[in-house]
């Protein structure tokens, strides 16, 4: 591609003998004058130089040009950065003093591109003398070059049999294919390069052609969508571009909100289909798609050479790394949105692609909610892993979507995204609603099997629950079916005051006197008891939590109190634009300059906090009963892990006190004195034999580490 040269060097070049002619086939209106033709045939001269040779090929023959009043404007406006502006195509007659601006119009069936008279005079001031803007191209004389490249896309387009409609565009630019027509998905673009590639299918082809044509950031920004054009028109534009794509994505935590992390694609090893099983409520029905994408450790301890070296990424070592492993998952629904359940009414419900640590999302379903949740391995090479990875970070900085439960949810948004990122054509006939559809569409086209030894479950803490209950209320365990449902029942319809009475008959039993190695086994068995209590007390209230959420999703989704919707709309918003303010400027996904610092998270956290505050506040008043509830739970809570810590602080005290009379015993013989001197010394074996003769079943390693056991042999030698 021949560097950029400005129209006035080029004209100048045309009145010199049109030494660079254009090879466009264009013909020009009757009415048009001949300063105008000038300066048309040096900015075709400019454009020509921007186009692939393939699409020059491709344009209808003999494209008439135009120009004339789209609009009343006599200069393009100010607003030239807001949504009002744009291009249109075959539009229907309407009065230009009720047009918004418009900067050009191609009509198919007459093969004429019309460009608006403002567009021509700025293109007459040349490069040099335009207006610089902070949005889209930069300049008003590069958004009149645009013009003529979004105009003539439409022209390309249209005498191609609609690219723009095929399959591959749509799934690329984040439309679906419906019955009467291509709509748009991504209705509130986050990071668009310019909003007007969203009114529909060919319009979101022209835009994006022109900043494949006119910009050598568009690859960092839209690899996915470059990569299309690139494969379409068989041409890189900018070969020696200097950017690179930014590997920083934003993973939603539990604990500390936004974390700037590297989504490095040469660091995946593989990447899953992961299904969380399905859950009480009706929007959990049929369980929740995502993927996880198993990330490498960055460096890896290497026994060899004593030093850390950076990690291998194509060994199954990877998948013991599960701290670096991420997942990317749409949400929008009340069960599903966000990790904090505040977070969730309030932020959750435009759809969008999060992306989460894989040890909070096995919280979330396994612990918090008893789900069960399976991770099945794509069957990816190399090659579209990394197409994957590009096409996520484009969705996790630009789409936010509308979520349907029915057409438009967890499902199909995961089965989207992995249409788009993959030029697989066993795919475009597929589709499905659920979860499991999409998982049986994948075995069957062998993107992964459901018979694979690779597969892992990840089993929902059910037992845990189960022996809990067993243990704190005496239980009798049946099946895994009948255990489960008694569990259920007993968390739905038990109350915070029997369980405490319960608890306090626990704590007014008492040990009787006894040796002390059986004081010790009994306070170990109390202990157990204690715990028990406390296990099933915190699963009771992240259960009734979950249930309040939902009850105050719903009242505040159908509330017709002018406070609550005043409520709804400054959260909502306060959440809404807090992933959008991760970066300013720019367009797709964000260079490492265009990302927020360190102190904006701390800064948008705290705007943040305020706003729960204020919704946490109102909810207290909307649901007084709800809230006491939740806090009794708390309260029992501090009762019995305060019970809990007494009772260990007593059985550590007997522990203590038992070891050092065993091993005060055992330095009266010659030959288990030597055993523990060898112990004292570090010898494992002469340790072990410690721990034999202490009784293994009494004190184990985790109750007396063996740094603490040779300091208590060496304080009685």
């Amino acid at each position: 591609m021949k560097k950029m040269v400005s129209g006035l060097f080029l004209m100048n070049l045309l009145f010199a003998g049109n030494a660079f002619a254009h090879d466009l086939s264009v013909k020009y209106g009757a009415d048009i004058k001949a300063d105008d033709k000038k300066v048309m045939e040096s900015v075709l001269n400019e454009v020509s130089t921007l186009l692939p040779d393939k699409m020059k090929e491709g344009l209808p023959k003999d494209l008439e040009i135009k120009i004339g009043a789209l609009t009343a404007h006599k200069v393009i406006p100010d607003e030239v950065c807001s949504s009002t502006t744009g291009h249109s195509v075959d539009k229907k007659d309407v009065k230009l003093t009720d047009r918004p601006f418009v900067y050009g119009q191609y009509s198919q069936y007459k093969n004429v591109l019309t460009i608006n008279t403002p567009v021509l005079i700025e293109l007459a001031k040349g490069k040099e003398k335009s207006k610089r803007i902070n949005c889209q191209h930069k300049s008003l004389y590069d958004q009149a070059i645009a013009t003529m490249v979004h105009e003539l896309t439409h022209a390309y387009d249209f005498n191609n049999g609609r690219i723009s409609n095929s399959i591959e565009y749509i799934r690329r630019a984040g439309f679906k294919k419906g019955l009467l027509k291509t709509k748009n998905k991504n209705i509130e673009a986050m990071r668009s390069a310019d909003v007007y590639e969203l009114v529909n299918i060919a319009e979101s082809f022209a835009v994006n052609m022109e900043y494949f044509a006119m910009d050598p950031e568009f690859f960092c920004r839209k690899p996915s969508m470059f990569n299309y054009f690139k494969q379409l028109f068989d041409v890189d534009p900018y070969p020696t571009r200097t950017c690179s794509v930014n590997n920083t994505v934003m993973v939603t935590t539990q604990s500390n909100g936004y974390v700037p992390t590297a989504l490095d694609a040469s660091r995946v090893y593989r990447i899953d289909y992961l299904l969380a099983s399905p859950g009480k409520g009706f929007s959990s029905g049929f369980g929740h798609s995502m993927f996880r994408i198993v990330m490498c450790a960055p460096e890896r301890f290497d026994a060899i050479t004593n030093k850390m070296i950076p990690a291998t990424p194509f060994g199954k070592k990877c998948l013991e790394d599960k701290m670096f492993h991420l997942v990317v998952s749409y949400r929008a629904n009340v069960e599903d949105a966000t990790l904090n359940y505040m977070k969730g009414m309030f932020g959750g419900y435009p759809s969008m692609l999060f992306i989460l640590n894989f040890g909070d999302v096995l919280d979330e379903y396994n612990r918090d909610e008893l789900r069960d949740v399976v991770s099945y391995p794509l069957t990816l090479p190399a090659k579209e892993r990394e197409e994957f990875v590009l096409r996520v970070k484009e969705e996790h900085w630009n789409y936010r979507g509308s979520y349907k439960f029915v057409n438009n949810n967890c499902a199909v948004e995961s089965y989207d995204l992995l249409k788009s990122a993959l030029d697989r054509s066993q795919l475009n006939d597929k589709s499905s609603v659920s979860p499991k559809g999409v998982l049986e569409d994948l075995d069957a086209l062998n993107f992964l099997s459901v018979k694979s030894t690779e597969i892992e479950i990840y089993k929902a803490k059910t037992d845990q629950i189960v022996l809990a209950y067993k243990v704190a209320y005496g239980y009798k365990m049946k099946n895994e079916k009948d255990d489960k449902v008694a569990v259920q029942k007993f968390v739905d319809e038990s109350t915070t005051g029997a369980r405490m009475d319960r608890f306090q008959k626990f704590t007014k039993t008492t040990i009787a006197d006894s040796e002390l190695n059986t004081q010790i086994a009994l306070l170990k068995e109390r202990l157990v008891v204690a715990s028990s209590f406390s296990v099933m007390e915190q699963q009771i209230l992240r259960t009734l939590a979950l249930k309040y959420r939902k009850q105050a999703a719903d009242m505040f989704t159908n509330t017709k109190d002018e406070k609550i919707k005043e409520l709804m709309k400054e959260t909502g918003a306060a959440f809404a634009q807090s992933f959008a303010g991760l970066s300013n400027n720019g367009y797709g996904i964000p260079f490492a300059d265009e990302m927020v610092t360190k102190e904006d998270l701390a800064a948008k956290a705290a705007t943040g906090a305020e706003a729960m505050a204020k919704a946490e506040k109102m909810l207290r008043e909307l649901m007084p009963n709800e809230f006491t509830a939740l806090e009794s739970i708390n309260k029992n809570i501090q009762v019995y892990n305060s019970f809990s810590l007494s009772v260990r602080k007593e059985f550590r005290a007997k522990l203590d006190e038992y070891v050092h009379t065993v091993l005060k015993n055992l330095t009266r013989d010659d030959y288990t004195r030597d055993i523990l001197v060898s112990a004292a010394g570090g010898d494992a074996g002469s340790l072990k034999k410690v721990r034999e003769l202490l009784g293994k079943d009494l004190v184990t390693d985790k109750e007396i580490l063996d740094v603490k056991l040779k300091k208590l042999i060496q304080e009685v030698l």
